[in-house]
């Protein structure tokens, strides 16, 4: 069982962040340096099994990247890393000047299944940092482009029936539907718009670029794959002059264009 003194410290520690949001901590310490963001969601949530934000998201891919990076950190590690990194940056929390009225005596805890219970709730709150940067459009109605991102291959498919789309048009960003169902790597989605009829080589209103060379650059091989064997034009260049496979390394590329 994880040990509940460390528990409350890590709680605590991200409390203290919530409670002071004066508090401006680097985005190397954030992200880069001891990677907070990524400690605290391996914590939280555990390993990062979400899609990987599109390539103009460059926030969130910092934040995908970092949780990423250290997702197979044991919690008990992660919440030490966090604790220590939070010492080290002299903000005015310590681990052993915890307030009296925060801390627990842990000796008969294992007795108070609702005392746990509690401290897995708390766990759950999202500290000054991540709220920071987790920003959440909650309010954005759900279209074929929403479906295709998340790989809703149900409501995609019901949408397309209806033949009251156009499966090549683009949202406000230039983008097809290839384009982000390659980005993000749906790959049912990639499957079920070229079977539809899905432009393999449509390009982007600014960038110029296929959805191979967004599979390529979000390094996403078994939409890469199907791309390349479905039609898709690996010698197209884009905006900057380059082709699909310059965004990516050559055991990529190989394992892309085998049989």
């Amino acid at each position: 069982m994880t040990d509940l003194l460390l528990i409350e410290q890590f709680t605590t520690a991200y409390t203290f962040l919530n409670d002071h949001p004066e508090i401006n901590l680097s985005n190397e310490t954030k992200l880069k340096a001891s990677n907070l963001y990524g400690h605290y969601k391996v914590v939280t949530v555990g390993k990062n099994d979400t899609a990987k934000p599109s390539l103009w998201d460059l926030r969130g891919r910092a934040k995908w990247d970092a949780w990423k990076e250290v997702e197979n950190t044991p919690a008990e590690v992660a919440m030490q890393i966090y604790i220590e990194t939070l010492e080290q940056a002299n903000i005015g929390w310590n681990r052993h000047r915890l307030d009296d009225d925060d801390y627990t005596d842990y000796e008969d805890v294992d007795n108070d299944k609702s005392n746990l219970s509690t401290e897995q709730e708390r766990m759950t709150y999202v500290s000054t940092m991540c709220y920071e940067m987790e920003e959440e459009d909650h309010n954005k109605e759900d279209d074929i482009f929403s479906y295709t991102k998340k790989g809703d291959i149900a409501e995609l498919s019901k949408i397309l029936d209806s033949d009251k789309v156009d499966i090549n048009a683009k949202d406000d960003q230039g983008l097809a539907l290839l384009h982000w169902a390659s980005d993000q790597g749906q790959l049912e989605a990639v499957k079920l718009l070229i079977e539809r009829g899905a432009d393999v080589n449509i390009l982007s209103d600014v960038e110029k670029e296929t959805p191979l060379h967004h599979a390529c650059i979000s390094e996403n091989l078994d939409c890469a794959r199907y791309l390349y064997h479905h039609g898709a034009n690996s010698l197209i260049k884009d905006a900057e002059e380059s082709i699909a496979f310059d965004y990516c390394n050559i055991q990529f590329k190989e394992e892309v264009i085998k049989e």
